[in-house]
């Protein structure tokens, strides 16, 4: 079981070598699904209701492996979507002081969910968008204090 963020690291790189051989990760987040982490957790009694993923920026694509339930390792491999896909399904970037959040359409859904990226994410966070977005990344977050 993965207690600190580079043994999570470790592990989600070991599943991207099995996902996709070939590819090289280049950074990797943890996101959960959802509108407002706190209240959800509240409301649902402290039981996470949306989806959990390691997400990882390749060289070739961007890998979203579930979260496995026993821990935080990562599971089975549920989205390969290509660097331009992902360019055109981020949306409403907005980063706080505690979860930083973006809109995300996964393949095959009609609208896009919100993926919540906690404070010790948030660096991997930055540098993924910028990897992928660059500029236009700067041109639309949003600073907002939570």
């Amino acid at each position: 079981m993965a207690f600190t963020k580079s043994t999570t690291v470790s592990q989600v790189a070991d599943a991207v070598r099995q996902s996709d051989p070939p590819a090289r990760p280049v950074v990797t987040l943890g996101v959960g699904s959802g509108r407002h982490p706190f209240l959800s957790a509240l409301l649902s009694g402290g039981i996470a209701d949306g989806d959990t993923f390691f997400v990882t920026l390749t060289d070739r694509s961007v890998l979203f492996h579930e979260v496995a339930s026993a821990g935080s390792q990562p599971g089975k491999l549920r989205y390969d979507v290509g660097h331009e896909q992902v360019r055109r399904r981020i949306d409403q970037v907005r980063r706080r002081p505690l979860w930083s959040t973006f809109r995300f359409r996964f393949p095959g859904e009609a609208e896009a969910v919100w993926l919540n990226v906690r404070r010790a994410w948030r660096p991997e966070m930055d540098r993924f968008l910028d990897t992928l977005l660059g500029d236009r990344l700067r041109a639309q977050a949003v600073e907002e204090r939570s």
